[in-house]
């Protein structure tokens, strides 16, 4: 009998905070930093997934500038996301600072898929699933999820978190898990949100419900977390 091994590769980025050209925007001098030096050494085929975690509408000087000079079907962060050849992405806690319009901007200018569990816009507006499938060329499924800390709602502005849904993470994730596993052969989660205990020795490290990544992987039984 001949077992036939099927391979992923993932490539990862998280927190990019408009930091999207191998610039220093305080000095104008060439930097060894950016996303499109990351997007550089990606070697997209079908048995690779390319995800972004979060946080990338927000951060840099040339975001403000985007975000403050922004025109309808220009969004430069979706177009470079794009070029990278994103296949899935979930929200970061900043990705909120601009309000939903900049947000509804960005994703329906996206090629990828938004997938956040616990979080959503009371209208309905954005294009944001809990969860999906994917399927390689090797035939291997891909359950994937993604969910965003909580703590959206202390940090944002009271009038752009009137307008969504948030939920605990925990119980969301769980609840997508057991709705996308039967479908797959691998579940993976996209958290965006930290370790709340250190991984070596899991001393607790803060009490704040703000980190829950330790928690997800003890309680939820994904095949990776990525976070």
């Amino acid at each position: 009998r001949i077992t036939m091994q099927r391979k992923l590769t993932i490539y990862y980025t998280s927190d990019v905070h408009g930091y999207f050209s191998p610039v220093d925007y305080a000095s104008g001098k060439s930097a060894q930093s950016g996303l499109a030096n990351c997007m550089n050494g990606f070697a997209n085929d079908g048995n690779t997934l390319i995800i972004d975690g979060g946080d990338i509408l927000q951060g840099s000087p040339l975001t403000y500038y985007l975000y403050s000079q922004r025109r309808d079907g220009d969004c430069i962060p979706a177009r470079l996301l794009n070029l990278g050849g994103y296949d899935f992405v979930t929200l970061g806690n900043h990705d909120f600072n601009y309000g939903i319009p900049a947000l509804l901007d960005y994703l329906n200018n996206l090629d990828a898929i938004c997938l956040c569990a616990n979080i959503r816009d009371k209208e309905g507006l954005l294009p944001v699933a809990p969860y999906a499938v994917h399927q390689l060329e090797n035939g291997l499924r891909i359950g994937l999820v993604g969910v965003c800390t909580h703590y959206v709602t202390r940090w944002e502005n009271p009038e752009t978190v009137r307008q969504l849904i948030i939920e605990d993470p925990v119980p969301a994730a769980k609840a997508a898990l057991e709705a996308v596993k039967p479908l797959c052969d691998v579940t993976i989660l996209i958290y965006h949100g930290g370790f709340e205990c250190d991984l070596e020795t899991e001393k607790l490290l803060t009490e704040s419900a703000e980190n829950q990544a330790c928690r997800l992987c003890k309680e939820l039984d994904f095949d990776l977390v990525l976070t």
